[in-house]
């Protein structure tokens, strides 16, 4: 297991991402309602998501702003995103 980022650490989602495109956040250890239909994550902090996109490791992020999902949805406080969009800020 391979982990990019931690508890705590500032990220910023890419531009390009499907969705909170832009937006900053925090890492976070998932709430128990999310792992509870998730199941447990590596670590606590990441885990693999399976879609039509491929397999991509997810990790929970806080948004600095409650954002708009890729359908216009929300606006959500967190959510799992790619860990190839993140990028670390200070």
């Amino acid at each position: 297991m391979n982990i990019s980022f931690a508890p705590g650490d500032k990220v910023r989602v890419s531009e390009d991402f499907f969705w909170a495109k832009g937006a900053t956040g925090a890492i976070s250890i998932p709430p128990g309602e999310i792992t509870a239909l998730s199941g447990p994550w590596d670590g606590d902090i990441s885990r693999q998501e399976t879609s039509s996109l491929g397999v991509n490791t997810v990790y929970w992020v806080w948004f600095d702003e409650p954002q708009l999902d890729a359908d216009g949805d929300g606006p959500y406080r967190a959510g799992s995103i790619w860990e190839s969009a993140l990028k670390r800020i200070d």
